[in-house]
């Protein structure tokens, strides 16, 4: 069983709300960051301690000095840079104190999936270890499409943008489609710390609905008809979305260029053809039915919770 966890990119994200979890727990928790944030460890009362990624050494040290059991990773590998993330793994296993981890996939596990290198090569490196690790798959954070409900995670038009009242389709929206809120997600993840054995994957989502029917469900809620699109499989292998109001805004906070407005766009493309070609499959061992006692945030409340339903 854990007892000291450290939240590696625990800054912000799902990061900062299994930060959040782990202080109601029984556990004592860390923060890895690429610098000190001493505002940050003021605030929450949690030590934020500075890990240079590149040095493996060093990171072997932090652990054992920190007496590190569990690593729950949140580093960010979008851009398939996953050697940042493998080498904290490996640290990992260097240290005497380590014995349990958990890696920063939390999406995607189809072998089509647009992240599926990066998930795999960490996967590929923890299977050379002697840790305990799991993967989890939580769905599509709901946290994308709740404005009221509090969240450290930075809004995302994926496929339904509520506030420009428009949708962008993947397919023909007829699939099921998994979600869960980030604070139920570390909720979750938290409570799997106390099992004695891990599997190697846990699947969890609060609610599954089509797109349509969410489609149905925020038209109703707010009074208004949606400009919706439907993006067919072949526009979307093309790299092809239709662009939403709420796309425009993560360009100018993240990216800026017309080259990285493309890449976002294919990256999104990605993500579309995963899920419109049914590969979001949630089979297996659901920590939902393992953690009944837990009531999630489901799509419908977090419409409410917008004061929209």
């Amino acid at each position: 069983m854990s007892h000291v966890v450290a939240v590696a990119g625990g800054s912000g994200g799902l990061g900062r709300a299994l930060v959040d979890a782990l202080k109601k727990s029984t556990y004592k928790s860390i923060i890895l960051a690429r610098q000190v944030n001493p505002s940050l460890e003021n605030a929450i009362g949690v030590p934020v301690l500075q890990a240079d990624y590149s040095d493996q050494d060093s990171l072997v040290q932090l652990l054992e000095s920190h007496k590190i059991d569990t690593v729950i990773s949140c580093i960010s590998n979008y851009d398939n840079s996953q050697s940042t993330e493998i080498n904290l793994i490996e640290a990992a296993e260097r240290a005497s104190v380590t014995h349990r981890y958990i890696p920063s996939i939390w999406s995607g596990q189809g072998k089509e999936s647009p992240f599926a290198a990066s998930r795999l090569a960490l996967l590929d490196a923890l299977n050379q270890t002697r840790l305990e690790w799991t993967a989890i798959f939580p769905g599509i954070f709901l946290d994308f499409y709740t404005l009221s409900v509090p969240s450290y995670t930075k809004k995302s038009a994926l496929a339904l943008d509520i506030e420009g009242n428009a949708a962008a389709i993947p397919g023909d929206g007829t699939y099921p489609v998994y979600f869960t809120h980030t604070a139920d997600l570390a909720t979750y993840t938290t409570a799997l710390l106390g099992l004695d054995h891990w599997g190697k994957k846990y699947f969890v989502y609060a609610d599954k609905m089509t797109w349509n029917e969410i489609i149905a469900v925020a038209e109703a809620a707010k009074g208004v008809k949606f400009n919706v699109a439907y993006d067919s499989v072949e526009m979307l292998k093309r790299g092809e979305i239709t662009e939403l109001p709420g796309h425009k805004a993560v360009y100018e906070q993240f990216f800026g260029s017309e080259e990285a407005k493309s890449l976002f766009q294919k990256v999104m493309a990605g993500v579309a053809v995963y899920m419109a070609e049914g590969q979001m499959v949630y089979e297996g061992p659901l920590l939902n039915e393992i953690f009944p006692s837990i009531t999630p945030l489901t799509v419908r409340e977090a419409l409410v919770g917008n004061g929209i339903v």
